[in-house]
């Protein structure tokens, strides 16, 4: 059995748990309200800022040329088609919050949130392994891959569901999450299976608190 697989296995509810939130299930469907999707992007820019900072990271310690510059053209890819989806939606969404909430939900984090992201800052600024961030990163992409595999995504969604969906979803990122998963397959199961846990449950985390707040 391959490690990707094994870690899947091993924490089946936790994934579930992050795979299918309600967060998630309403944000396919075209359901999600204005507002708790506005929290949602607003934490998830703040988010992203780091997570771009751990692949940087990630490539640093690349192992092979191919592994190098594939991660290299994935950093091109956040700065620019990933971060204009951010800027244009939020403006997009605004009116569903007062400015002084639209303010907080930008410049603070809610608490488990802040929790995620001051773990991924950890990673980035520690002498942690390439086998863990690849690891990280993988976890992290793979609950996304999981959206159009889980819930029926209509094919008349309003472009503030559908790009952040097809951002997520395609060849292209299945592509990407491919060859993470490849990366992984090297790892050793039980250096990377605590660090695979632990963005699940931090996922599933990130979702809760956007939905509830």
């Amino acid at each position: 059995m391959s490690v990707s697989q094994k870690l899947i296995d091993s924490y089946q509810d936790l994934f579930n748990k992050a795979t299918k939130h309600k967060l998630t299930e309403e944000l396919c469907a075209g359901t999600l309200e204005d507002k708790k999707l506005f929290i949602y992007l607003a934490q998830d820019l703040q988010f992203f800022q780091s997570g771009l900072r751990l692949t940087c990271k990630l490539t640093s310690l690349a192992p092979t040329e191919h592994s190098l510059i594939t991660l290299a053209k994935k950093i091109g890819f956040f700065a620019n088609d990933e971060n204009n989806y951010f800027q244009e939606c939020l403006e997009l969404l605004s009116p569903s919050l007062g400015k002084e909430e639209q303010l907080r939900y930008k410049e603070t984090r809610l608490p488990l949130v802040d929790k995620y992201i001051k773990l991924i800052e950890k990673l980035a600024r520690d002498e942690s392994s390439y086998a863990k961030l690849v690891t990280f990163t993988y976890c992290m992409e793979l609950v996304y891959l999981q959206w159009p595999k889980n819930f029926n995504i209509p094919s008349n969604l309003h472009w503030k569901y559908k790009t952040w969906v097809d951002l997520h979803a395609g060849e292209h990122f299945e592509t990407w999450c491919d060859f993470l998963k490849g990366e992984v397959d090297k790892c050793n199961y039980e250096e990377v299976a605590p660090v695979f846990a632990e963005v699940l449950k931090s996922e599933y985390e990130f979702f809760d608190s956007c939905y509830k707040n």
